[in-house]
């Protein structure tokens, strides 16, 4: 049996619509369902819909917004409780085909070698285009394999690929791969790189994963990230990464990677300031954060993308 698990934040239109795309699923699983401490009437929303539907769903109501990667831990550590054969993160903004899940079962159960697997993610609202399948992670940067591709460019003669870096929007996996505590995710972001970090942790490891192309799922993209500042974001997203990359390698490789990266940073930085000495002043703060930082804190994703209050 599968735990299918979906992390609500706010989002019970999103949360719904997912649920209702598992009425003619194939295949043996229940889904939890994780409120991340929504502060609108999703809860409500949820439990209503729960109680009408001849599904096997579970609502665990989390008293605070956790972020992404600890509510996910804490929906896996819910989810253990009815020992589950595996498991599949899904986000909230996903909907799926009936024999996705089918067709992840039935390759694991013939490749049990990957413990790590991934539906062909496409757009929802372009659904003939691929938003990734998987990716791989070369010199500490993402690389998503067919991103934004016609469906048709998907190879017909290959049931599968090999990937080095997976989402956490649909990340269908073993027991086995947790950490010791039982845990997916590092907690030390509180928002974004959760995904890259597992995904260097497994290759790391030498964990195989794998794009299977013939479970197909659909994804509206950035519904939660759509309502955040722009610019925090951005500067969130580099201080996550460069964090992440500190604590993966060695001081000398950090420093190479970090100044192999310097243009593209810096790029991204003046194209939304437009002032030379604003951007030299955001990359001091960069290797500054990056440097006396082992963690990006719910503070600190608040003050960068919702209070913006940060600098």
């Amino acid at each position: 049996m599968t735990a299918i698990i979906i992390l609500n934040w706010n989002g019970a239109d999103d949360t719904i619509s997912c649920l209702n795309s598992f009425s003619s699923v194939t295949g043996n699983f229940f889904i939890v369902v994780t409120d991340n401490g929504s502060n609108d009437d999703s809860t409500d929303r949820i439990k209503k819909y729960i109680d009408k539907s001849p599904l096997k769903i579970y609502l665990q109501e989390l008293k605070s917004n956790y972020g992404f990667a600890k509510g996910n831990n804490m929906a896996i550590s819910f989810a253990l409780k009815f020992c589950p054969d595996n498991f599949l993160l899904l986000n909230n903004d996903t909907e799926v085909t009936p024999s996705f899940l089918k067709n992840l079962i039935d390759f694991s159960t013939n490749n049990s070698n990957y413990r790590v697997l991934t539906p062909q993610i496409r757009l929802y609202n372009s659904k003939d285009k691929i938003w990734n399948c998987g990716g791989s992670i070369i010199f500490g940067m993402r690389c998503y394999y067919f991103a934004n591709k016609k469906i048709d460019s998907i190879p017909k003669t290959k049931k599968f690929l090999n990937i080095s870096f997976i989402t956490g929007c649909a990340l269908f996996f073993y027991s086995d791969v947790l950490s010791n505590d039982g845990k997916l995710f590092t907690e030390r972001f509180f928002f974004g790189e959760e995904d890259f970090e597992f995904s260097l942790r497994m290759k790391r490891k030498k964990i195989d994963m794998a794009c299977v192309f013939n479970s197909v799922i659909y994804h509206k993209v950035g519904s939660a990230a759509s309502k955040m500042d722009y610019f925090g974001k951005l500067y969130l997203h580099y201080l996550n990464r460069f964090i992440n990359i500190r604590l993966n390698s060695n001081g000398f490789k950090f420093k190479f990677w970090r100044l192999v990266n310097m243009p593209f940073v810096l790029k991204h930085f003046y194209y939304n300031t437009k002032s030379i000495s604003k951007t030299l002043s955001l990359w001091k703060k960069l290797k500054e954060d990056s440097i006396k930082k082992d963690r990006v804190s719910k503070d600190d994703f608040k003050s960068l993308v919702i209070n913006k209050d940060y600098f």
